[in-house]
């Protein structure tokens, strides 16, 4: 059944619907390819086997009474161990954590599960979201499927690798500050950070309130846009922000003719540690979109360091104020590495927090006004392709490689998705950023570019 297992979820949605495959043999082809594979990975921390294929043979017997959910339904995803499936301990990659098993599901589990998908299990993550890839956890580190000496990116590391690896139909990530859209660029798959607010966070451990969220990862951008659709939010909290709205998929195969697309040029031409091969596939990028009808042109944003600066001043207090009580009661349940994170928002003076949370509502403001003239924004998730497993405790790991933390700060949707391979065999990742909201608007442009590119019959080879 390895072929399934390579499917795209929208092609296996058809399939399901039509009933030329069933939600269980789908199921068991993912549950046997992940327990030959991902000893070579270790994208999941555990599986819930038996429970999976119960619920496979409930969608089913639904199904063939003529109860289709939508196209999620008998859909096998993985959740990242940061996220509550009720019956499953929600470990966050901490050696503490491995029998804190939840008794709730997390909203976006729920909706998940309302729209008829198969949760597979909990995928591996940095520890608390914070530690990076490391090697003195319980678990052994999650490698990235196209070259296992490589690192897959954090935090949802294990969700990114697995959906790459062909290990579910899709995962959802969460993400704080580049946590979907990094591993999604490394992993060669498509990763969404949506709106923030559209996809509940209840039930998912917190690490910063002001920038958490929780998104799709999935082998393309259509099959990420399925996702999302199961997973609007329906908490009061989220649906009555102004301007809440559940995207709209229908348009996805609409194109992008007089589509205005803005380059974020001066995020990343003049970078010395800008990969050649990233911007050729940028370039590329650019000119399809072209060919495509859309109008490309130039946009100036105020300075990557300040979108960075003013996310650290913010993120890092209220990580450590999260984690603080157990912190100071608890110090061993924490690595080094992670204790050393944390405590670096132990630094921050309220007055700083307080300036920053002004700034970056006046900075969300000012992107709105020089979006009046553009769609959507474009530039590369990251600097480089995927590097040295461990990276993060290397020389390089000083260096600020994402190009993705801006829009952490302002809120906004923000997709990546392969644009092309290295001549090393390495995939490549663009990005596609839109006003709050026009999450579909996003998916739309990435769907279509995704299909001009055409990089979605590559898949890793590892073993």
């Amino acid at each position: 059944m390895a072929e399934l297992t390579q499917l795209a979820l929208a092609e296996l949605s058809r399939r399901l619907r039509s009933r030329e495959i069933s939600p269980v043999e789908l199921t068991q082809a993912y549950i046997d390819r992940i327990a030959t594979c991902d000893v070579h990975i270790h994208s999941f921390n555990c599986v819930r086997a038996e429970a999976a294929l119960q619920d496979a043979a409930r969608a089913e017997r639904d199904m063939k009474n003529g109860d289709w959910l939508g196209p999620l339904h008998g859909i096998p995803i993985g959740i990242k161990d940061l996220i509550d499936v009720a019956g499953l301990p929600t470990t966050a990659q901490a050696a503490h954590r491995r029998d804190a098993v939840a008794d709730r599901d997390a909203g976006v589990v729920e909706a998940l599960k309302g729209a008829g998908a198969i949760i597979l299990g909990k995928q591996a993550t940095a520890e608390y979201a914070m530690g990076g890839t490391q090697f003195d956890l319980p678990w052994p580190a999650t490698r990235n499927p196209w070259n296992l000496a490589l690192d897959p990116s954090s935090s949802s590391s294990g969700s990114a690798a697995a959906t790459a690896a062909g290990f579910c139909a899709g995962s959802v990530g969460t993400e704080t500050a580049s946590s979907i859209r990094d591993p999604a660029a490394w992993c060669g798959v498509a990763g969404m950070k949506p709106t923030n607010g559209l996809v509940s966070r209840r039930g998912v451990l917190p690490l910063s309130p002001s920038l958490d969220c929780v998104g799709p990862i999935a082998w393309t951008v259509e099959d990420c846009a399925l996702m999302l659709s199961a997973m609007v939010s329906s908490d009061l909290q989220d649906t009555k922000v102004s301007g809440f709205k559940r995207p709209d998929t229908s348009i996805l195969q609409d194109g992008v003719r007089g589509l205005r697309v803005g380059v974020v040029r001066h995020f990343y031409e003049d970078d010395p540690h800008m990969d050649d091969e990233v911007l050729d596939a940028m370039e590329r990028s650019l000119s399809a979109f072209e060919r495509l009808g859309a109008h490309v042109s130039t946009v100036r944003l105020n300075e990557f360091d300040l979108y960075c600066s003013l996310v650290n001043t913010i993120s890092w207090p209220e990580e450590y104020e999260e984690h603080r009580t157990e912190l100071d009661a608890f110090p061993a349940h924490f690595t080094a590495v992670t204790r050393s994170r944390f405590a670096d928002g132990k630094t921050f003076l309220a007055a700083d927090y307080i300036q920053a949370q002004k700034r970056r509502a006046a900075l969300v403001a000012d992107l709105g006004e020089r979006m009046r003239d553009v769609d959507v924004l474009v530039l590369p998730t990251t600097k480089k392709p995927a590097q040295i497993l461990g990276y993060e405790h290397t020389e390089i790991g000083s260096l600020e490689l994402s190009l993705t933390r801006p829009f952490n700060l302002t809120g906004g949707p923000a997709l990546a998705l392969c644009n092309g391979f290295t001549a090393a065999g390495l995939p490549t990742s663009i990005q596609i950023i839109g006003r709050h909201f026009e999450d579909d608007s996003v998916l739309r442009a990435g769907h279509t570019l995704e299909v001009a590119l055409a990089t979605r019959s590559r898949r890793p080879a590892f073993g």
